[in-house]
């Protein structure tokens, strides 16, 4: 059953409520900005996740991704408290924790389908720290539902998937621990594989670079920003930017 907690709340043009699922007997939220005003066409979709240790409504007061697109639906599920761990986060290998982070996550685009028609060609994802590693889990457990990924301070230098490719931003910071250069180099390389870019980057945004892709293949920007393990000061511009982006006309 689905259930609306709080609607009729607004900020920068905005409906603000928050989502309850039960997956399994355990309730589930997702905090969720719509629009105001009505649309001819469907709304794009932006799925943001947090990281471990955080939650929906403070991680969406710090990002604030729905005031940079307020055209757009913007949900902030949040993460539930793993096994081996007394803070919020998110599975990291399918199959984890039952896969109730997958359900939760067909539940709302299967919501947000029936309510608004979203659709999979106007859906992203977007995850930061261990959300980035869940959306990783996206990429190759959901491909067929998002368009595009963007993922920001995680590192998977083993991530394999035979899942068709999208395309995908990847952001890290220069202030990260050094300790993990060594995966970000293996986690660039892994993304390259999988998206089967090949020849020289480009500039892209004031953020990336941009790799085409070969035959079969998605675009890959890289991105390295100057901060630490936070969210990058213009990270929400580059992420709408990226999401918007006409790739037919990108990568002529």
């Amino acid at each position: 059953m689905m259930m609306l907690l709080l609607s009729g709340v607004t900020e920068a043009g905005a409906s603000r409520e928050m989502l309850a699922f039960e997956i399994d007997g355990q309730e589930r939220s997702v905090l969720l900005y719509t629009p105001r005003k009505v649309r001819d066409a469907p709304a794009p979709l932006v799925v943001v996740f947090h990281g471990r240790g955080d939650e929906a409504t403070n991680f969406a007061e710090a990002v604030k991704f729905h005031r940079e697109w307020p055209e757009a639906i913007v949900a902030y599920p949040q993460g539930e408290f793993r096994p081996d761990s007394d803070q919020r986060g998110w599975q990291y290998r399918a199959g984890g924790e039952g896969d109730r982070d997958l359900r939760l996550v067909d539940r709302l685009l299967a919501d947000l389908q029936a309510r608004f028609g979203t659709r999979p060609e106007q859906t992203f994802a977007a995850g930061f720290s261990n959300g980035g590693h869940f959306t990783f889990l996206l990429m190759d457990q959901r491909p067929a539902a998002f368009d595009r990924f963007a993922v920001i301070g995680s590192v998977r230098p083993d991530f394999a998937s035979e899942a068709p490719p999208r395309p995908v931003m990847y952001l890290f910071g220069s202030g990260e621990d050094p300790a993990h250069r060594d995966s970000w180099e293996g986690t660039v390389a892994a993304l390259v594989r999988h998206n089967r870019t090949q020849g020289a980057a480009t500039d892209y945004l004031s953020c990336c670079r941009l790799q085409e892709p070969g035959p079969g293949g998605a675009p890959l920007a890289i991105g390295v920003y100057r901060a630490g393990h936070v969210w990058p000061f213009r990270g929400n511009e580059w992420l709408r930017a990226f999401f918007e982006e006409d790739w037919d006309e990108a990568v002529r």
